[in-house]
């Protein structure tokens, strides 16, 4: 499975470290936000990088599974 997931916020590249299995969208997300992308193997995985989000404070506005 893949998932998108959008932030509100920029994401710092010292945050970016902590999810090396996610690539970064160069789309800008009103002109503030981040899009992260990239494969999540099953539910544990998931939610693993949920609260990766929540631990460096970031907003998760929108997530949603990719097409294959």
């Amino acid at each position: 499975m893949r998932y998108e997931f959008v932030l509100a916020e920029r994401i710092p590249e010292t945050a970016r470290a902590a999810f090396p299995e996610l690539e970064k969208s160069d789309v800008l997300v009103a002109q503030t936000g981040t899009v992260l992308y990239g494969p999540v193997t099953d539910q544990p995985h998931l939610h693993g990088l949920l609260d990766r989000f929540q631990d460096l404070g970031l907003t998760v506005v929108e997530m949603r599974q990719l097409p294959d």
